[in-house]
């Protein structure tokens, strides 16, 4: 597969009474982050592991990796999915982030998911 640029695209929601309106707009396919957990615990051919902390899902079918942080960090619970969509010769990470915590700790995991997608995009142009 030849490789051009990787765009990051993201969608956030966060819960809280001033942003509520934004959760209805990312729809990760589950009502929230514990619903979002059981049911790809629970769906066939998805692989699952612990890496620092975090359980992360793969689901090859959909070509997604979903990240859920451990319950003691700040971020908790949040459910974060990037999807690799290529279109031509250019490659995209499409980022949906739903993060029922505080904004000031949900705006840290999507600037932290954001350097993550920013190293593979690098590594990707090589």
């Amino acid at each position: 597969m030849k490789v051009g640029l990787v765009f990051v695209t993201a969608t956030l929601a966060t819960i809280s009474a001033a942003v509520s309106e934004e959760v209805a707009k990312v729809d990760l396919g589950y009502p929230d982050v514990a619903a979002a957990m059981a049911g790809l615990r629970a769906k066939p051919g998805i692989k699952s592991s612990t890496r620092s902390g975090w359980t992360i899902f793969e689901d090859a079918d959909a070509r997604a990796v979903w990240s859920f942080p451990p319950q003691d960090h700040a971020a908790y619970p949040t459910a974060v999915r990037r999807r690799m969509v290529q279109k031509g010769d250019e490659v995209f990470i499409d980022m949906d982030v739903r993060c029922e915590a505080a904004k000031p700790a949900c705006d840290a995991v999507v600037a932290e998911f954001e350097r993550l997608n920013d190293k593979v995009r690098q590594e990707l142009k090589r």
